[in-house]
């Protein structure tokens, strides 16, 4: 168990937050969720969106955001990325978060809300990528549908090259994660979407379902954007 010091005013605020969250649980969400195999130590199936609200009456803080992380509840978990300055967030406190996921709302909301915002978010990105634990791998994939921005063309080529190695995966979360970063990095130019295409073409003669899966979303996308 994780101890804090005594702090008025972040009690307060805790108490504060919790008070709005319990204001607004969705019982039936939350019961949804549950049959669908989302367990959370705690949800009250409050929607994004209030919970987004109900983080913006405060001012991101450091500590505040620990507090909402520690009492390990769906809701204030989500509320901490959202609450944490990325001005002096640091790669431990992003290891240790990434460490405790093992839901994918839990790795949507972290890469939407702090990670992708981290000015060092290249450097964990493909550092977690070739992680051997497959829910920070998840994470990184994700991360990287979000900054492929910030991605320099080596830095693709090499993320391109690994997520077709692991395509192969029958991690359901995995190769959607997959699926989504590379069908995003087929907008960067048509030059990275023709070393995707070439790559899709090298695995589909005997493709598994992940593999199907990755190559649906980058041809979709393909079509879509009509880049090719």
């Amino acid at each position: 168990m994780k101890y804090t010091l005594a702090n008025p005013t972040l009690d307060a605020q805790i108490a504060g937050i919790q008070r709005k969250i319990r204001l607004s649980m969705n019982g039936i969400v939350s019961g949804q969720m549950t049959q669908n195999g989302i367990i959370y130590k705690k949800n009250f199936g409050v929607s994004i969106p209030r919970i987004k609200e109900i983080a913006s009456f405060y001012t991101p803080n450091h500590d505040l955001a620990q507090r909402l992380l520690n009492l390990q509840i769906r809701e204030t978990i989500i509320m901490s990325t959202l609450l944490e300055p990325v001005e002096t967030y640091t790669p431990q406190l992003a290891q240790s978060l990434v460490r405790s996921f093992n839901q994918i709302e839990m790795v949507e909301q972290a890469c939407m809300n702090l990670f992708c915002k981290l000015s060092w978010s290249t450097t964990i990105c493909k550092e977690w990528i070739q992680s051997d634990n497959e829910w920070i791998q998840i994470t990184g994939y994700v991360l990287a549908a979000r900054i492929v921005d910030k991605l320099n063309p080596d830095e693709i080529n090499t993320i391109i090259h690994q997520a077709l190695k692991i395509s192969g995966t029958t991690d359901f979360h995995l190769y959607k994660a997959v699926g989504l970063c590379l069908s995003r990095f087929c907008r960067k130019n048509n030059e990275t979407a023709v070393t995707i295409m070439n790559g899709i073409t090298a695995i589909e003669q005997t493709p598994t379902i992940g593999q199907q899966h990755i190559s649906n979303e980058v041809k979709q996308e393909i079509l879509f954007m009509n880049i090719l």
